[in-house]
């Protein structure tokens, strides 16, 4: 295998790493994309994608793809607090006029990721699943390609002008590189399952606050006979037994309010995490992460699928013209800082949100009174819906006056 250096390899299978070979082979770049698993393959996940998701996936053109796995289609979200304070957003409320995001779109994993994999082989990449990367091929300080075992277990190389890290936060490139900037502070774990529609169930998600958890409960299929239930949990709270997980997932969803009055019966679980994995660079000589591999935590309402999306489509927009020229040197950190700004101004306001949001949800009597004043406030609850569906800028809620107005509703208990 190893030969001619194709223009790219990536590692990785997931909606990036996917979306990415497709826009390069569009392009007409010499793509290999390999994943270890074999697809259609279960994925622990939330299954949502942003309200915004679906129309970057219609300048993707990879919306009608998406189209024809039937997505639920989520009118907006739902809150709940410890002691089972409510409040709800809808994306129609936001009042911007493209019917496109009215609606966030769900779908498993499962058939998302393989769907995307077959558009990007149909596209001209060449695809390997069921080989694994098990080393970077080094030159010096360059990158210039991955070791790769196959099925049957004997090894091959693959040559590359670039080696795109996207497996995930796990991803070997980014070990390898040292591209981790501190160890986990905040140790989450999920738990994954699929049930039957709920009673009293319809298209709004929902979002169940309790200590030290939160659950999500969202319908991902157009006829809604299919919901996603996924719960975070403080890692030290769950261990590491795999046998305690289904006595763990029912005793926390019996300290959930209203997932105690459904309780739901979960399906097989799927487990992931810790997720808390920052990452100090992405651009390296010759290599480059992208989608969790650049950098992990813990998204909210489905930002993970349209930041690996958004990300995707600015790392091809740099690559493309930098490979179409065989004679321009290989991409290094310095051709490629163009997609680490970009994947900076994408990710930084957000996570910045996201340690918010998990600063309040973490401490029960904050979140009560935070999910209280939000429902006292249907603009703010629909600004926050705004920013955890990409429609809004982060910069929205991260306005000390919306904070004190949610904590002290009350304009008489406001300080100062």
């Amino acid at each position: 295998m190893s030969g001619r250096p194709r223009d790219a390899v990536i590692v990785g299978a997931g909606p990036a790493g996917s979306t990415l070979a497709l826009l390069l082979a569009r392009a007409g770049l010499d793509v290999l994309l390999v994943d270890r698993a074999i697809f259609p393959r279960p994925k622990p996940c939330g299954d949502c994608l942003s309200a915004e998701a679906a129309r970057l996936l219609q300048r993707l053109g990879l919306l009608p793809a998406v189209e024809a796995l039937r997505p639920a289609r989520l009118v907006g979200w739902r809150v709940y607090g410890p002691r089972g304070t409510c409040f709800s957003a809808a994306f129609r409320d936001l009042g911007d006029p493209d019917p496109l995001v009215h609606h966030a779109l769900a779908v498993p994993r499962r058939e998302l990721d393989a769907a995307l994999l077959a558009e990007a082989a149909a596209a001209g990449a060449s695809v390997l699943t069921g080989w694994t990367a098990t080393d970077l091929l080094r030159d010096g300080a360059w990158t210039r390609g991955v070791r790769l075992r196959t099925p049957a277990g004997t090894e091959a190389a693959a040559l590359a002008r670039i080696t795109v890290g996207a497996a995930g936060h796990r991803s070997r490139l980014a070990r390898r590189h040292g591209a981790g900037r501190r160890p986990a502070r905040i140790r989450k774990v999920s738990l994954t399952s699929h049930i039957p529609r709920p009673s009293g169930g319809d298209w709004y998600g929902e979002m169940h606050v309790g200590d030290g958890l939160c659950a999500g409960l969202a319908p991902v299929t157009a006829a809604g006979d299919c919901w996603n239930l996924t719960l975070v949990a403080d890692a030290d709270r769950f261990g590491h037994d795999a046998r305690a997980a289904r006595p763990f997932f029912l005793e926390a969803l019996h300290r959930l309010p209203r997932l105690a009055e459904l309780a739901p019966e979960p399906g097989e679980l799927l487990a992931s995490g810790p997720f808390d994995t920052p990452v100090r660079q992405v651009a390296f000589h010759g290599a480059v992460l992208l989608g969790d591999a650049a950098g992990y935590f813990d998204p909210f309402t489905g930002q993970g699928m349209y930041h690996a999306l958004a990300a995707a489509a600015a790392l091809a927009g740099v690559l493309e013209p930098a490979l179409r020229d065989r004679s321009a040197a290989l991409p290094g950190p310095r051709e490629l800082q163009p997609y680490a700004t970009a994947h900076a101004a994408l990710t930084r306001g957000h996570r910045r949100v996201q340690r918010l949001i998990h600063q309040v949800l973490n401490r029960p009597a904050l979140a009560e009174l935070a999910i209280a004043g939000l429902a006292r406030r249907p603009a703010a609850a629909a600004a926050l819906l705004g920013v955890t569906g990409d429609l809004l800028r982060p910069a929205t809620l991260l306005s000390p006056r919306l904070a004190v107005s949610l904590l002290f509703p009350n304009p008489a208990m406001r300080p100062g």
